[in-house]
């Protein structure tokens, strides 16, 4: 559904805290055109700035559309269904758009270790947060499952073909795909000449370009203790991936214990260690989308030593003791608005 409006924008994990529209005391407010829909597992949010054409914002969710089908493990004729199928039978060739996401992927997971684990999918089946089957599985049946993740045994050959060389392998995309659909939705933007937009799915949000009047995008980073109501701090910056990823997106708790949806690969368990929530700031939000789990997983120190060694890449750990840790490029760029944090030099 279309919707024509003057924006005040409240987004999933990060809010745009200024009036969007650009204007001054002495302008009219800017009309922007918005659609939304649920799709990739997630509410997706389209907004223009500068551009009224319909159209434009079609082949923005068309391309969503053809992205999810491809890429969704619950989409039984999906290419990483077919992939999942064939587990230790046969490689399948796929798509170029699988295939280009399964090498960014596996870049991922070599450079952080496996804590991106794109095979994750047997664990993520296991506990099932976030569905109506989650429960917390014996020891056993998460040792079982562990040994069915590698993603060294992903193998990518030659004419787009894939194979996963083990029986009872699952590839999971859910860690990435979203990234990728915010990088082909802005592809889509700059080729019909929109210069102003916000691309907002869940908790990857591409601000494009700048606001109408020329200013950066200031972006709110969420405070996962008060989520949707207030941010710890600003970041203003222009043509920038924010992507949020904490412990209060999908979970559940029983006996006072918090499971939430990161998983570590190397443990079976959700991610433990004191980060509360992570932001990484990108130029690419498929970078954003992959790393932020790789970040959560390694914690603080390991996580800033990884972000601070990668270019285009910095990163904001919010720490369960209100702590926030910042990697050296990011600095500059930000704005404390909540004094209950404080900010930690590494």
């Amino acid at each position: 559904m279309y919707k024509r409006k003057i924006i005040y924008f409240l987004i999933f994990a990060i809010i745009i805290t200024t009036a969007l529209s650009g204007c001054t005391d002495n302008q009219q407010p800017t009309e922007t055109l918005s659609k939304d829909s649920f799709m990739l597992g997630t509410f997706v949010v389209v907004t223009l700035y500068d551009h009224q054409n319909e159209e434009i914002i079609d082949k923005v969710f068309n391309r969503f559309d053809e992205i999810e089908n491809r890429m969704s493990i619950n989409i039984e004729t999906s290419d990483v269904s077919k992939i999942n199928d064939n587990a230790g039978i046969k490689p399948v060739k796929v798509h170029d758009d699988v295939y280009y996401v399964l090498k960014k992927a596996k870049e991922f997971a070599q450079i952080s270790h496996g804590a991106f684990e794109p095979t994750i999918g047997p664990l993520v089946k296991l506990w099932g947060i976030g569905t109506e089957h989650e429960r917390i599985p014996s020891e056993g049946e998460i040792e079982e499952n562990l040994l069915k993740i590698d993603y060294n045994k992903l193998e990518l050959m030659e004419d787009n073909m894939v194979y996963l060389s083990e029986p009872g392998m699952v590839l999971d995309l859910g860690g990435i795909a979203k990234g990728y659909a915010a990088d082909e939705a802005k592809k889509i933007l700059l080729e019909n000449k929109v210069e102003s937009a916000i691309i907002d799915l869940g908790g990857n949000i591409f601000a494009v370009g700048s606001k109408p009047n020329g200013d950066a995008w200031r972006i709110g980073i969420q405070d996962p203790y008060r989520v949707r109501q207030k941010h710890v701090g600003i970041v203003q910056d222009e043509d920038i991936s924010v992507v949020t990823s904490g412990n209060y997106e999908r979970y559940f708790e029983k006996d006072g214990v918090r499971y939430h949806h990161i998983i570590d690969s190397k443990t079976g368990y959700p991610a433990r260690n004191n980060v509360a929530g992570i932001s990484v700031l990108s130029d690419t939000s498929i970078q954003g989308d992959g790393l932020s789990t790789a970040f959560y997983v390694l914690g603080v120190e390991e996580g800033l030593k990884l972000a601070n060694s990668l270019d285009e890449i910095e990163i904001i750990y919010i720490t369960k003791d209100k702590k926030l840790y910042l990697s050296k490029g990011v600095k500059d760029k930000f704005e404390q608005t909540n004094e209950e944090f404080q900010i930690v030099t590494p």
